[in-house]
């Protein structure tokens, strides 16, 4: 029933057509995306207390991350929310029980709906802080109003240099305003990987001598050092579903290829080896299929590439553009993203294996590269020099607006971002 409101609801409000066995996030225009974000009213009372108002803003801020909404408060509305040209899409009333610690109820009603669409308490514990609250706020309000699970609480590792300065890895909240440095190896870290359960961080380490891959918990306590055959240099990896091995590249006397490092015995299954350059390998989440980058066919023309791990069969994907490259595999399997050159710029595209289709989601003179997936699939992170120096950016899975993660320095270049499962 509650999807069946959810998906009137949709309906009603956008003004170009859509499908009606569509689900309730695939009305985006995804050929001319010029959605523009639903008005979301939230209403407290008390109106000015303090600690409603953090809960508020933390839920706000990672509401407006999803790029689909806008959220107002009850006294700062706009023209034409008052004059009820633009009724809001939803409203979120919130109602403080108790002050110390903090306890509210929250109920969501959507547009001309006298029925809660969800409703609850939420209470500020040993284990829930108010940040906290504002985060389950928002993976609700997703949750009922969207049909999708929220992702609130997930974190995005990125490579972060500074001036001249080594590459460290750090972690970023999905709303950019807590940002943490998680790598203190000497040298410089870079080409962070989660691990399926997020407990663990895979990165390499650059130094003068050597290149070192670590495995470090995402607790940020001590490092571990992979070690590898001698003559043999590691070029980054990825973890398997099951997080008992990685896929590795390795580099040996100018070739590269790829394996399947056992972390227990350390021993090295090859996977791909043929005479070019292998390198960018990923699991799928059902650990079918690897896909990987190859220059193959020309030398230094990288293409994907998808390796079945059953019939060890392999078949290319890409056949447009001379340089195709960072594939990473959907949450659910179905599709791919990827950075492809297109007229001197690198633009993000999307492969559907369904379909055997590919949509370009970036556009514009400046490079978008490095893509991932949210953990519901939902969103893309990236990084983007359109301003200048590399910037981390999110936009929808079916491309349009892209918004800015984080608020660092202008000076500080931020790539190579992944997004926690």
């Amino acid at each position: 029933m509650h999807r069946l409101i959810i998906l009137i609801l949709f309906f009603s409000w956008v003004s170009y057509p859509v499908s009606l066995d569509a689900g309730p996030i695939d009305y985006f225009d995804i050929t001319r995306p010029k959605f523009k974000p639903l008005p979301v009213v939230i209403r407290m009372n008390p109106a000015n207390h303090l600690q409603g108002l953090y809960v508020q803003s933390v839920f706000q801020s990672n509401l407006e991350q999803t790029l689909f909404f806008r959220v107002y408060e009850e006294n700062s509305l706009p023209e034409s929310l008052i004059k009820g040209n633009e009724p809001p899409a939803f409203t979120m009333n919130l109602q403080i029980l108790e002050q110390n610690p903090l306890k509210f109820r929250f109920e969501l009603f959507g547009r001309e709906q006298e029925t809660a669409l969800a409703s609850g308490e939420l209470k500020e514990d040993e284990k829930t802080d108010l940040r906290k609250l504002g985060l389950q706020m928002a993976n609700t309000f997703i949750k009922n109003s969207l049909g999708f699970r929220g992702i609130a609480q997930s974190r995005i590792a990125y490579t972060s240099q500074k001036k001249n300065g080594r590459k460290n890895i750090m972690l970023s909240s999905y709303d950019g305003t807590h940002q943490q440095r998680f790598s203190y190896n000497l040298g410089s870290n870079n080409y962070a990987s989660w691990a399926f359960d997020n407990q663990n961080l895979l990165y390499t380490t650059f130094t003068r001598s050597k290149v070192q891959v670590a495995i470090q918990p995402s607790k940020r306590l001590r490092a571990s050092i992979l070690s590898f055959p001698e003559g043999t240099q590691p070029q980054g990896g990825t973890w398997s579903p099951r997080g008992d091995s990685i896929l590795i590249t390795l580099m040996t006397k100018g070739n590269s290829d790829i394996y399947n490092y056992h972390l227990k015995t350390r021993k090295l299954d090859r996977i791909i080896a043929w005479k070019s350059l292998e390198t960018s390998p990923s699991w799928s989440k059902d650990a079918s299929s690897i896909v990987f980058v190859s220059d193959s066919v020309r030398f230094q023309q990288p293409q994907i590439y998808i390796h079945d791990t059953k019939t060890k069969k392999t078949r290319r994907i890409t056949f447009r553009g001379k340089y195709n490259s960072s594939p990473r595999w959907s949450p659910d399997g179905t599709q791919i993203i990827y950075e492809g050159k297109r007229k001197g710029y690198f633009q993000i595209f999307k492969y559907t294996l369904s379909t055997n289709r590919h949509l370009q989601l970036t556009f514009g003179r400046f490079n978008s590269e490095k893509p991932d997936w949210s953990p519901n699939g939902k969103q893309i992170v990236f990084s983007s020099n359109r301003d200048g120096l590399s910037k981390l950016f999110l936009t929808s899975v079916h491309g349009g607006r892209m918004i800015r993660l984080t608020t660092n320095p202008k000076s500080v270049i931020e790539t190579n971002p992944v997004w926690s499962k």
